[in-house]
């Protein structure tokens, strides 16, 4: 191999390793907010803003998120992620909510083909999400599992895998990752108040984007969901809600 062929393949590696890092510490932020977590979030995305990847505007967003994760309040944080992801459901954080996916017919097949992603690469959801497939923290975690592994066979000059598992992350891009994260930003950054939540929606929204881009992916994008997600209702509705009042009106007068 050439030194110019080498240098290509080690900018390939270093490349997919930094898509790794941002799809890794986006699917974080999905997370439920800690100190820790916190932490490594700012350390990845330090890490990202100062890699390959990081070339305006995304080196800013990067930076941007680093500083309202250092600025945040981990149980302030904590207050708005339910209030955003689970009791309320402001922002449902699942692919199945969203497009035609929202009907009943339409989540089953959805849920399937996600899942027969994550078989084919002898993963699953079942670590952080073993009741769903489809939250975004898994499909962002699946899309940093399959750079890291495109990374190694870079590496060891695997080409057979190589394009398995490129074509696997512009699939996943194009049929469900990339058809339904901007609706999820929006949805976000309009329901937050908090600075934190509004640079994850920026940052998500652009680096799918850009990423969608990079590998030649065409996702047709899915509008927001119109309500909450009927399959998800009993799992996020709060089971110590107070029930509305009753309004008893007085009997009319004889």
């Amino acid at each position: 191999m050439t030194d110019s062929a080498t240098e290509a393949v080690e900018h390939d590696v270093e490349t997919a390793l930094a898509r790794a890092v941002v799809y890794r510490l986006l699917g974080g932020a999905f997370g439920y907010p800690s100190p820790v977590g916190l932490g490594e979030l700012e350390r990845l995305a330090v890490a990202a803003a100062g890699g390959p990847l990081g070339v305006s505007p995304l080196r800013e967003l990067l930076l941007g998120l680093v500083e309202a994760a250092h600025q945040a309040d981990a149980g302030e944080l904590a207050h708005e992620y339910v209030f955003l992801f689970d009791r309320q459901v402001r922002c449902p954080p699942y692919e199945g909510a969203y497009g035609e996916a929202q009907q009943m017919a339409g989540k089953a097949p959805q849920l399937a083909d996600v899942a027969g992603f994550y078989a084919a690469f002898g993963l699953e959801a079942a670590a952080a999400r073993p009741d769903a497939e489809d939250h975004i923290a898994a499909e962002l975690e699946f899309m940093s599992a399959l750079a890291l592994k495109e990374s190694y066979l870079l590496a060891e000059g695997d080409e057979e895998g190589l394009e398995v598992t490129r074509q696997a992350q512009v699939r996943f891009l194009g049929d469900h990752l990339g058809r339904w994260v901007e609706a999820l930003a929006d949805s976000l950054k309009e329901a937050t108040a908090l600075p934190y939540y509004s640079a994850v929606g920026d940052l998500l929204t652009e680096w799918v984007r850009a990423d969608v881009s990079r590998l030649g992916a065409t996702p047709v994008r899915t509008e927001r969901p119109v309500g909450q997600d009927p399959l998800q209702e009993d799992a996020f509705t709060c089971p110590m809600a107070a029930p509305e009042p009753v309004v008893e009106e007085d009997p009319p007068a004889g």
